[in-house]
C-alpha cells in the first residue's frame, strides 16, 4: 500500500514512518520541518532505509501540490500540526491556519477522493473536565476566556473534530478515523517548543534546575510512541472508521513526581523550581490537572493498549540522552 503521511518526521511521525516501512509499504512524508526533522528517522531506521523513503519538505497549507501527492496514495495518516505551548503563544494566526483550513482542505481532499484519512487531535479537547480518566463520550471542558492563547490549540483540534464529523453527517461512505493521542514522547522529541519529558532530562543531565509549573501537582499520562503507533495501525487494520479513539498510556503521574524521578533516574543534582506558567506566558497559559485516558473503547476494539511504564520510558530517555546508544534498546 502507498501511504501519505504528513508531519512524518515528528515524534509520532517518524515511529510510524519505520513501522509502515517495515510492515512493507511505500511511504510518502509531507514534513515542513518545522518541528520534525530527518534525523528524527535514524532513531528506527539504517541511513540506506531512510533513501527509500520519499521525503517531500513542503507545508501543507499548500493545498494544490498536497493534492498532487494525495492523487498518488491509498491512505492518509494526518498529523501534521502547528503544537508546542512555545509555538502556540508566539504564532498564533499560524497554528489556526496550519491546524484548521489546511487541516480541513486535506479532510475534502482525502474525502473526495474516497481515500481514507487518520485525523490527530488531541487530548487537549477534554480541556478541564475534572474526570480522574477521560473516555471519549465525555464532555470537552473547552474554552472559558478565548483571549487564553493555550485554549486556540484545543479549540482548533475541537473544530478540526467538528468538521470530520460534519463531512461524514454528510458522506456516508467517507473513511476518517479521529484519534486523542495522551502526551506521547520518544527521545527526538524536541524540548525547544516546551515538551515536558525532554526538557526534565535535557536539563537534569546538565545539573540545571527544573522548572514545574505551579505546584507540580497537576496529572499526566505518557504513551512511548512505538506503541501509540502500534495501536493506530492495529486500529486502521481493524478497519475502524468513522469514530473517535482516545490512544494513551494506563499509568499516570504527576509533574512533580515525574521531575523527581528523573532528578532521581539521571543521579542528577538539579533542583526543582517551582514557576508561575503566567510569567512565562503571560496570561496566554491556563493550566489542566488532569489529562488521563480511559482505553476500554481501544481495548475492545485491538484488544491491546499502550504498555510501556513510565520507568520504562524514562530509562529509554535516559539510554539515549546520555550517549549510550543512538537507537533505542527496546
Amino acid at each position: 500500500m502507498k501511504i501519505l503521511i504528513t508531519g512524518g518526521l515528528g515524534t509520532i511521525g517518524s515511529a510510524l514512518t519505520a513501522r509502515l516501512y517495515n510492515d512493507g509499504h511505500e511511504v510518502i512524508i509531507y514534513d515542513n520541518q518545522e518541528i520534525g526533522s530527518i534525523s528524527n528517522l535514524k532513531l528506527y531506521l539504517t541511513a540506506n532505509e531512510i533513501t527509500k523513503i520519499k521525503i517531500v519538505c513542503n507545508d501543507i497549507t499548500d493545498s494544490t501540490h498536497l493534492l498532487n501527492i494525495i492523487n498518488q496514495v491509498d491512505l492518509v495518516f494526518h498529523l501534521a500540526a502547528t503544537l508546542g505551548t512555545l509555538n502556540v503563544v508566539e504564532q498564533p494566526t499560524r497554528m489556526l491556519t496550519v491546524n484548521g483550513m489546511a487541516t480541513h482542505n486535506i479532510i475534502d481532499q482525502c474525502v473526495a477522493q474516497s481515500k481514507p484519512v487518520v485525523l490527530m487531535s488531541t487530548s487537549m479537547v477534554y480541556g478541564q473536565n475534572p474526570k480522574e480518566k477521560v473516555d471519549e463520550e465525555d464532555s470537552l471542558f473547552v474554552g472559558g476566556n478565548t483571549k487564553v492563547g493555550l485554549w486556540w490549540y484545543a479549540i482548533s483540534k475541537l473544530f478540526d473534530e467538528a468538521y470530520a464529523n460534519a463531512v461524514m453527517l454528510e458522506n456516508p461512505n467517507a473513511k476518517i478515523l479521529i484519534v486523542r493521542p495522551f502526551n506521547v514522547i520518544a527521545p527526538v522529541q524536541t524540548a525547544v517548543v516546551g515538551f515536558v519529558f525532554p526538557r526534565f532530562f535535557q536539563n537534569a543531565l546538565q545539573g540545571k534546575p527544573l522548572q514545574v509549573y505551579g505546584d507540580g501537582s497537576q496529572r499526566r499520562t505518557f504513551t512511548w510512541a512505538e506503541d501509540f503507533v502500534d495501536c493506530l495501525v492495529g486500529l486502521v487494520e481493524t478497519d475502524y472508521w468513522r469514530d473517535t479513539v482516545n490512544i494513551g498510556g494506563t499509568e499516570s503521574t504527576t509533574i512533580l513526581s515525574l521531575a523527581e524521578k528523573i532528578i532521581k533516574k539521571t543521579k542528577s543534582e538539579s533542583k526543582i523550581n517551582f514557576v508561575d506558567p503566567k510569567d512565562l506566558f503571560k496570561n496566554h497559559f491556563v493550566e489542566i490537572e488532569q489529562r488521563v485516558p480511559d482505553v476500554e473503547k481501544l481495548k475492545n476494539i485491538i484488544g491491546k493498549c499502550p504498555s510501556s511504564s513510565l520507568e520504562k520510558m524514562m530509562e529509554r530517555f535516559h539510554q539515549y540522552y546520555s550517549g549510550s546508544s543512538d537507537k533505542i534498546n527496546r
